[in-house]
């Protein structure tokens, strides 16, 4: 299966008088530990930064340091609240945990019974003493997890991967411009459809009788919903429909997961509208996302802010792509919001992944039609450069075959050089940050070539494999008769 191995560190939050309580539920390191806190936000604050990130969203990098030093502080006050004390000791030994096995750490936030904290932005969880965004990386993915008593199972398919796309914009609401956005997202999407790896099918209306027709006729893994979302104290969360006239239809996720709860393949919904991420304070069920899930959805991936078309372009392949290589869905997310951050160092944070069962596999795809290589086919779709060609010797390097999409093994080598020391030595973090950062990688990505098995960690050292010293190696000599 493509993607690390998994950990789960799961968190359970609760009241504790005028505050509330963070507690271990499941860790590699332990279970039980806990610890007290006060709101990390008035409401006034958190509508402030929302408002602040709005304003910038969609504009060029040089000129976003303001809202990303926001979204650091926001993340690190969030970070600081749960994860300091005894549970902030038993994340880093988990952390060590995982990097030695090697796998994933998946964040699993239980916020059921404070639906107050689950207004809050936790995909920006933000660690200040690595300068990292938790969510940022498919070795720390942050979960919102509801857990149920049914555990769904992956379901076997065939690629390519059905997607149903519904596209809504009532004639009685403020226009949202979808057809342009749409084919700017196809067209991203054009090299996964003409390889046999995803297909797509619009609904001709989106009406729920529609809808209903649609999931009668065919078999679909994936609903794509794009349009207006609300909220108010009447329906709840909602998604706008349209009748028959074109007039808008509030539909609430009761009302969806009515349409599809039988249809068992249908293993994930993913809503491109705003606020539909949302939980009202007063009922933690009320939200279209919460709701879909305990009607049986397994996963669901919504926004919990509005996104540019800049971004949404950058997410759907990415997210596609992963899925249908195989990827479990939060491993799947941690690339889409990589894809996200190359055109937005903000909007990686807007999706919010809710997920039911233990197991993040939706769907155990076929060996046969997935992608040659394991990984996903996004890269050249999303707007990175495909793989400069190579000589036949070194592309049969079966170390280089591991290499990302667009990945450049000249300038990976200068920084593995760098962790080519005696094992006893080894760089200790600042030094293997540095080897990174130096030669143009985020120090970030470090949990990368752990999980590869081309560095190791014993402690505060960090050194190359036997595995890695022979890549470096034939990558020197300019052949492969070193690599065995």
């Amino acid at each position: 299966m493509p993607g690390p191995a998994h950990l789960d560190f799961d968190v359970l939050f609760s009241r504790d008088g005028d505050g509330f309580r963070a507690q271990v539920l499941r860790s590699p390191a332990g279970e039980g530990q806990s610890v007290t806190f006060s709101p990390p936000f008035t409401d006034l604050e958190l509508e402030n930064f929302i408002l602040k990130v709005a304003r910038f969203t969609g504009r060029t990098r040089r000129v976003e340091a303001a809202p990303v030093a926001a979204a650091k502080q926001a993340g690190g006050r969030l970070f600081e609240a749960v994860f300091s004390g005894a549970v902030g000791e038993c994340m880093r030994r988990s952390v060590d945990h995982a990097e030695g096995v090697p796998a994933a750490l998946r964040i699993r936030l239980r916020l059921a019974d404070v639906p107050e904290l689950a207004g809050l932005p936790w995909e920006l969880l933000y660690d200040r003493s690595d300068d990292w965004f938790l969510a940022l990386s498919d070795s720390t993915p942050v979960v919102r997890y509801v857990q149920l008593p049914a555990r769904p199972r992956p379901v076997e398919i065939t690629l390519p991967l059905r997607v149903l796309v519904i596209r809504s914009e009532p004639h009685d609401y403020p226009a949202l411009n979808l057809d342009a956005e749409w084919a700017q997202v196809s067209e991203a999407l054009a090299e996964l459809t003409s390889t046999g790896l995803l297909a797509i099918t619009e609904l001709a209306a989106p009406t729920l009788s529609e809808l209903r027709r649609a999931l009668l006729r065919d078999t679909y893994h994936v609903l794509h919903y794009m349009g207006h979302g609300g909220f108010d104290q009447e329906h709840g969360g909602t998604l706008l429909f349209t009748d028959r006239a074109g007039r808008g239809v509030p539909v609430t996720g009761s009302d969806l997961g009515v349409m599809l709860r039988d249809h068992t393949s249908m293993r994930l919904a993913v809503l491109n509208a705003c606020q539909a991420g949302r939980t009202d304070p007063e009922d933690p069920f009320a939200g279209v996302s919460d709701t879909l899930v305990r009607r049986g959805i397994p996963a669901v991936i919504a926004m919990q802010f509005e996104i540019t078309d800049a971004a949404a372009v950058e997410f759907a392949p990415a997210l596609y792509g992963a899925i249908a290589a195989g990827y479990p869905i939060d491993a799947a997310v941690a690339e889409a919001r990589k894809a996200i951050y190359t055109v937005s160092p903000l909007e990686w944070a807007t999706p919010v992944l809710y997920l039911r069962g233990d197991d993040a596999r939706l769907f155990d795809v076929s060996r046969a039609s997935r992608p040659e290589s394991g990984r996903p086919r996004e890269d050249t779709p999303a707007g990175a450069r495909p793989s400069r060609a190579r000589p036949a010797a070194a592309q049969a390097n079966p170390l280089e075959s591991q290499l990302p999409g667009g990945e450049d093994p000249a300038r990976l080598l200068a920084a593995m050089r760098r962790f080519n020391v005696p094992a006893q030595q080894g760089l200790n973090r600042e030094q293997a940050s540095r080897a990174f950062s130096e030669n143009g990688y985020d120090p970030r990505s470090f949990g990368g070539w752990v999980r590869r098995g081309w560095i190791a960690r014993d402690g505060e050292r960090r050194y190359l494999t036997d595995q890695g010293r022979q890549w470096v190696a034939a990558q020197e000599t300019g052949g492969t008769e070193n690599w065995r």
